[in-house]
């Protein structure tokens, strides 16, 4: 102890002022300490005096925005918050001049800038906080970066405010930097500088022991800060001490020797207990510890997610006791969502899809993209559950959906060729741009049930909640199937289908409005498109819109504008009408009359695609319900959207299809010409041609239904001209309303019912198939189309 004795003497009392820079020469039982000129003087480089700056450096400034805490989140998830933000995103370059540029104009009378990825957030710059524009979600802290900790994080508001009053105060920009070879014999000081942090540390270490926090381990007596000149005290009782121009310390103590060891080691971060070395202004540094901070792991699939959150629901279905106790330690989230308390577990999954989810480098041409498709998205059944379990979150689904689309389009040079005429192509946004903008439409929180809660409300004493009626036993599974299965049943009692026709429809007018006031250029086509429930949803809204835009429309029962094409991904709408005896009409039809709508109901559109997967359990078919007939075919292929293993082993099977039928068709007019010897007429010709033979006679005979089969065990095949072809035709330009997507030649996972179900929004075959739909253009009517046999 004699050498720290000897060490800590001088160092309370020359080096407890800031004026003066002390050079230390740390001996092993000794010091001797060297005073030259005051720091707040200037560099001498010569003996003319050098300017002195009378004003702080700029800094540079950078916006953040929190993603593990949210201020607060829509009412109907009953959210409380519980603790501080202490992850934070920057926003992208572009963002933060944009931000910083408005924040420096106080006579604007807008305080909100619009943000991130094309612009689906917005800052409000009064309040500090991060909303999204289109859609209810959580709302986010955003702070204006100028101190941070060495995490890249920036400093609270309240802080970052003292911190820079005492700056100004300090002006520690005006002290003079130690040199590199004072800094030099500090690190090689040696001993003397593990002396110092060990004695450090041993003091924080008993000063949280204590129970008076006043009671130092030495027993010194508080600091006074008056002889402390760069030194100030916090509202939290914290000290500050700065270093330089762009670098201080915080730290809890109250003691001389403290500071003095702080100082010694200078803004280069030595392992002293409680201190926190922060910065002013945003360096690269920052950013690359920030995103180095940033998981590598994305997020998993829709079903993969989905199929784990009803596990966790459910508990573990399927497994033995043991085995569930195992999953849980390996899953702690499985155990919070049991117990109800999943908060946490909501706050990460938002945390990951915010960093998932969005282009976190924005830049001038990607927030300003020319958009010429706007589709707007209705969900399906039980979003419900997204009230209760974030992982169930349509707003996801539908920036995966806007993002695969993104993807399709970026790797496959088909689709730039028809978002960009050849004179309009730009190197930057033809391969970026795909001209399209998809946005969720949610409705199931704007609808007054809750299958917990008493059925009526005006009524509670005489209807029971659903729990109430539930039997014993798989009550999570019970619970689950009320939460989705419910949505169903509920469209069909008038009360309720009533209000959710009103919400969807003044959704869908709210989001087409707020998006022509942000994007007044906006001159392109909408679109509807629609899952399970929702595609029954959007289909019954366009099925009593009336022939024009009403003049002033009922925002609850018209649409403000009219709908190009109408998508519907793994309906029930087939079933749905079969059960109302209901067919299915295009209102350009031959046989379309208003009188007609008792027996038929027809959507206000131009095209409409119903897209399933084979596999789905939820999907039916359309086709038979315009023609009965139709049935008896096979709905029209999806293509695979990108080139890969499947597409390959398709063309082989194909090519090895056409190959064989041509060898047969060679060797079939070989021996047909050996065995006759006479000239065939122009039918038996065309007749031999197959399709070729079929067009003729439909054209030639005006027939409307016309067949022709193949060998005997191949496809037999139907063109289809006239009437029926009409009928088709009104209700989609290509004549075909079913759309089967492909099954991977090793995608066992769609198999699954619940995967086939809920995988279309990161299906790339469902983006490919709508983004070509929707880039194509205006159709033109097909007057014949070919069906094949199931």
């Amino acid at each position: 102890m004699s050498g720290l004795l000897t060490l800590r003497k001088p160092l309370l009392s020359p080096l407890a002022c800031p004026c003066t820079v002390q050079r230390i020469i740390v001996l092993r039982n000794y010091t001797t300490t060297t005073t030259t000129q005051p720091t707040t003087q200037p560099a001498k480089k010569s003996d003319a005096a050098a300017p002195t700056p009378t004003q702080p450096p700029r800094p540079n400034i950078r916006w953040f925005y929190a993603l593990d805490v949210p201020i607060s989140k829509p009412d109907w998830y009953n959210y409380e918050k519980s603790k501080e933000p202490s992850s934070f995103i920057p926003f992208s370059d572009y963002d933060s001049k944009k931000l910083e540029h408005h924040f420096k104009k106080p006579q604007e009378e807008s305080k909100t800038v619009e943000v991130n990825e094309d612009k689906l957030f917005e800052v409000n710059l009064e309040s500090f906080e991060l909303s999204p524009v289109y859609w209810e979600g959580p709302v986010y802290e955003v702070r204006r970066g100028l101190w941070f900790n060495p995490d890249g994080d920036p400093l609270s508001d309240e802080l970052t405010r003292e911190i820079e009053a005492g700056y100004e105060k300090i002006k520690p920009y005006l002290f003079e930097d130690e040199s590199e070879e004072a800094l030099k014999k500090k690190k090689s000081s040696g001993k003397g500088s593990k002396e110092k942090i060990n004695e450090f540390n041993k003091l924080e270490k008993k000063k949280a022991e204590e129970a008076k926090a006043k009671e130092q381990a030495e027993k010194e007596v508080a600091v006074d800060l008056e002889s402390q000149k760069d030194v100030i005290r916090l509202s939290t009782g914290e000290l500050v001490l700065y270093f330089n121009k762009s670098q201080a310390a915080i730290f809890s103590g109250d003691s001389s020797f403290q500071i003095d060891v702080i100082r010694y080691f200078g803004p280069k971060p030595a392992s002293l207990l409680g201190v926190t070395h922060i910065q002013r202004g945003y360096t690269e540094e920052l950013k690359e510890s920030f995103f180095d901070k940033l998981p590598d792991n994305p997020l998993p699939g829709i079903s993969d997610a989905f199929k784990s959150e009803i596990g966790s629901i459910l508990g573990g279905i399927g497994g033995s006791k043991g085995a569930e106790e195992e999953g849980s330690d390996k899953h702690p989230e499985k155990v919070q969502l049991e117990t109800g308390d999943n908060n946490e577990v909501d706050d990460l999954n938002m945390q990951k899809i915010f960093e998932s989810d969005y282009d976190l480098q924005t830049s001038h041409s990607k927030a300003n993209r020319e958009i010429d498709h706007l589709v707007l998205c209705i969900h399906g059944i039980g979003q419900v559950l997204g009230s209760k379990y974030e992982s169930i979150n349509f707003t996801h689904n539908i920036n995966i959906l806007r993002n695969t689309m993104k993807r399709v389009y970026e790797e496959n040079d088909d689709y730039r060729k028809l978002a960009y005429k050849e004179e309009e192509k730009d190197l930057e946004e033809d391969t970026t741009n795909n001209r399209i903008q998809v946005l969720p439409i949610s409705w199931r929180h704007r609808v007054g049930f809750n299958p917990q809660e008493k059925f009526d409300s005006d009524k509670p004493s005489r209807l029971p909640a659903l729990s109430q009626i539930n039997v014993e036993g798989i009550s999570a599974l019970r619970d689950v199937v009320g939460d989705v299965v419910l949505d169903v049943l509920l469209f069909y009692q008038p009360r309720y289908l009533n209000q959710i026709i009103s919400a969807v429809t003044s959704e869908l007018n709210r989001v087409y409005q707020l998006y022509k006031e942000r994007n007044p250029n906006f001159k392109g086509k909408v679109h509807i498109m629609g899952h399970s429930l929702g595609s029954a949803i959007a289909f019954d809204i366009l099925s009593t819109q009336p022939g024009s835009i009403p003049e002033n429309p009922d925002l609850e029962k018209h649409l403000t504008f009219d709908v190009t094409n109408l998508f519907l991904a793994g309906s029930p709408v087939g079933m749905f009408k079969l059960l109302a005896e209901k067919n299915i009409r295009g209102r350009d039809s031959p046989d379309f009359v208003n009188e007609s709508l008792v027996d038929f109901v027809s959507p206000k559109c131009v095209n409409l695609y119903n897209i399933f997967h084979p596999c789905d359990p939820v999907a039916y078919r359309m086709e038979p319900l315009v023609i009965p007939q139709y049935g008896d075919f096979r709905p029209a292929d999806i293509k695979f959207a990108v080139k890969g293993l499947n597409t390959q082993i398709k063309e082989l099977a194909s090519f090895g299809d056409e190959l064989s039928e041509k060898i047969s068709s060679a060797a079939k007019w070989l021996t047909s010409s050996k065995k006759t010897g006479k000239e065939k007429t122009v039918e038996e010709i065309a007749d031999n041609e197959n399709a070729l033979g079929d067009i003729i006679k439909g054209i030639l005979m005006d027939e409307q239904v016309e067949e022709h089969g193949k060998e005997q065990g191949s496809d037999k095949k139907k063109i289809i001209v006239g009437k029926n072809l009409q009928q088709m035709v009104a209700l989609n330009k290509a004549g075909r309303v079913d759309y089967s997507l492909p099954v991977g030649v090793l995608d066992f996972s769609l198999v699954s019912a619940v995967s086939a179900h809920v995988s279309y929004f990161e299906d790339e075959d469902t983006s490919g198939f709508i983004m070509n739909e929707l880039l194509t253009g205006p159709k033109t009517p097909v007057d014949k189309v070919t069906l094949t046999y199931k």
